[in-house]
């Protein structure tokens, strides 16, 4: 049974931004508003995701790869390598569109991953397969 975004209650669900481009966090973080989240945190880095993550592990992550110091990669490697917090989902959020990228995100452990730009409608369908771990989402989608 697929999930709709009617039948998704956002509300209770933590929500952490990972992305030194405050555009973009902004935008997802509107995004995630209009459609009923509360709980949404930010971070510029790596470094500030993982202090976050410490005292307040999230329900779901979207994380920037283009970042410094550590890319988003190296957060999710590192993510991955915690215990207690490896199975937090994780969608990858990029502007590099090749299947090299998406693979290496996808074979570190990225539940999705999302190309930049993206329309609402795709950050749904991504964020859907991640609550509803739906195989038969799309874990990857051009607009």
């Amino acid at each position: 049974m697929n999930a709709t975004l009617a039948s998704l209650d956002l509300s209770e669900i933590d929500f952490l931004l990972v992305d030194d481009n405050r555009f973009i966090r902004q935008l997802l973080l509107e995004i995630l508003r209009s459609w009923g989240a509360r709980s949404i945190r930010e971070a510029t880095g790596s470094e500030e995701a993982l202090y976050e993550i410490e005292r307040r592990p999230p329900d779901v992550i979207f994380c920037d790869w283009m970042m410094g110091p550590t890319d988003g990669l190296g957060f999710l490697k590192k993510l991955r390598t915690m215990k207690t917090h490896q199975r937090i989902p994780l969608i990858m959020v990029s502007g590099h569109a090749t299947t090299d990228h998406v693979a290496a995100a996808l074979g570190e452990g990225a539940d999705s991953y999302i190309v930049k730009p993206f329309k609402p409608a795709t950050l749904m369908s991504h964020l859907l397969k991640v609550i509803s771990a739906d195989e038969t989402a799309n874990a990857f989608m051009l607009d």
